[in-house]
């Protein structure tokens, strides 16, 4: 990644993170034990704790890239993700890190960084953090997929249509053919007995009814649903 220009007007953080950096700790780190201006010279900074969280979470074989590490801070700070981040969002995260935090907490020990290679390795001395970071957000974590549950519900027919419109389509259907048929018989003027077009007529809305019925007992096997139709237990 190419270091661009910064821009003219700070952010809040780095206006924050310039005041601080003007205290360097009075004491340096000597052994394998950090001195307490070291280690909170260090903490002051979120932007420098942000980086000892990434490095905490990081589970890769070597060292970390100094570019990703910029991103994922630089969308933490923007609630954005590292898609989403813009040139200049990266810019300022990746210049900071790069002239000021890194070269720090590599002279306080705290990590390896090759700023030539953009490379950064957390050291021993970075266990020392830990306890302190654990009101910073995850840089790393991922939201586990939500397990799809089987609904209990009936799903809805795939042709586009309700199921109560349908069967009102037929119960209208039959009505009509029965007042066309009704119609035919008495402009003809078979002598067909009333008693026998109303049978048929009944009939035809009896089956009508029982079919309908029958689809909404579910899927069952015909005994099943024929015992639901006629009101008996399984």
């Amino acid at each position: 990644m190419s270091i661009a220009e910064t821009t003219s007007e700070p952010t809040t953080t780095e206006a924050e993170e310039s005041a601080t950096d003007e205290s360097p700790s009075s004491e340096s780190a000597s052994g394998d034990d950090l001195t307490r201006d070291d280690l909170f010279h260090v903490l002051q900074c979120r932007r420098r704790r942000l980086v000892l969280k990434y490095l905490h979470e990081y589970s890769g074989d070597g060292p970390a890239e100094m570019s990703d590490i910029a991103e994922h801070i630089a969308a933490l700070e923007h609630d954005t993700t590292v898609d989403s981040l813009r040139s200049k969002q990266r810019q300022r995260v990746y210049i900071a890190l790069y002239q000021s935090h890194l070269p720090k907490m590599d002279d306080a020990g705290v990590v390896n960084y090759n700023q030539d290679r953009g490379l950064v390795e957390a050291t021993a001395l970075a266990d020392s953090f830990d306890g302190y970071l654990d009101e910073e957000p995850s840089l790393l974590s991922t939201t586990p997929a939500v397990e799809s549950v089987p609904s209990t519900e009936p799903s809805a027919p795939t042709g586009g249509h309700d199921p109560g419109e349908q069967w009102s389509r037929r119960y209208l259907g039959t009505a009509c053919a029965a007042l066309v048929a009704v119609g035919g018989v008495a402009v003809s003027g078979a002598a067909v007995p009333g008693v026998a077009l109303a049978l048929v007529v009944s009939a035809a809305f009896l089956l009508l009814a029982l079919g309908h019925r029958l689809a909404l007992s579910g899927p069952q096997s015909l005994a099943d649903r024929l015992r639901t139709v006629f009101g008996q237990g399984p």
